[in-house]
């Protein structure tokens, strides 16, 4: 890694921030995006929100206000949902109560259900709001604790295990095939790739609370294989920002000097801006 840093100070960025004005119909349309595309208010993705500018084929694409709204509102999908008991209702009902103000109060009554109830088909639930949640998903994480230690162990191994094993944080097949950033009116493909990553990223958060001593060799699995997509010239270069993501975001909860070592020999004269900045902000993980 050759290239200069400029690096300015604090107070001159924010007095600079703080002094910007924003044209008024920009903000309009920010408004209206963050209400009508509801993926684009989840994760913000700056790069590919503005070279989509989805807004603007809307209405050639046929999403129009009322459908939208209804259409794209953020669900979590429960695995296994075909047998609807009572319990699975009443869990749910907790959970989408759930909240950091209630949670003491809550989290009574979720300690209850999974005493109660078939481990399996309660953690598996749980799982789904930990890996989905689009705030904060440390409140689901605590409900871990509940169950016992040996079941909890045993099937965080499991999954921990086939997460490895299968690369399972490797991007899914169309997110390789489609240029996300130039399908202007896929509005459902990305935000299937809104809801992948978000749920990446909230798994690999929960690894470093029950793996944390072998995380080491999942950020160097994600690195090899960020290698072998930065020298395959087929690739399109945002998956390499999806994977310096996922490093970013771990470091940021884990630190790991070897793999900021690893990063700090690339030679990023060739990649695009928000790889350096990702990049950047690896190497200051210290």
């Amino acid at each position: 890694m050759d290239d200069k840093v400029i690096k300015i100070h604090q107070s001159i960025f924010l007095n600079r921030y703080n002094n910007i004005i924003v044209p008024e119909n920009i903000l309009n349309k920010a408004e209206q995006l963050r209400k009508n595309c509801n993926c684009f208010n989840s994760l913000y993705d700056p790069k590919m929100i503005w070279e989509k500018k989805l807004f603007n084929k809307k209405e050639k694409s046929g999403l129009n206000g009322t459908n939208m709204n209804n259409k794209n509102k953020v669900h979590i999908i429960i695995p296994d949902f075909s047998d609807i008991s009572n319990t699975k209702r009443t869990l749910v009902g907790y959970l989408n109560k759930l909240t950091i103000k209630n949670k003491e109060i809550i989290y009574e009554k979720i300690k209850e259900v999974i005493i109660n109830n078939s481990p399996e088909e309660v953690f598996l639930i749980i799982w789904s709001y930990i890996k989905y949640s689009t705030s904060d998903n440390y409140i689901y994480i605590k409900l871990l604790d509940y169950f016992d230690k040996e079941f909890l162990d045993n099937i965080i191994d499991k999954l921990w295990k086939s997460y490895l094993n299968n690369k399972e944080w490797i991007p899914p097949k169309y997110i390789f095939d489609n240029n996300l950033l130039l399908l202007n009116n896929e509005y459902e493909l990305y935000c299937d790739y809104i809801k992948w990553k978000r749920g990446i990223h909230n798994i690999n958060i929960l690894w470093i609370k029950y793996k944390g001593a072998d995380i080491s060799l999942l950020l160097n699995d994600i690195f090899d294989n960020m290698i072998e997509c930065i020298n395959n010239p087929n690739i399109h270069k945002y998956i390499i920002d999806i994977f310096m993501e996922q490093i970013l975001k771990i470091l940021n909860n884990h630190k790991d000097t070897s793999i900021i070592n690893k990063i700090k020999l690339l030679d990023i004269k060739n990649f695009d801006s928000s790889t350096k900045f990702l990049i950047y902000n690896i190497i200051e993980n210290k």
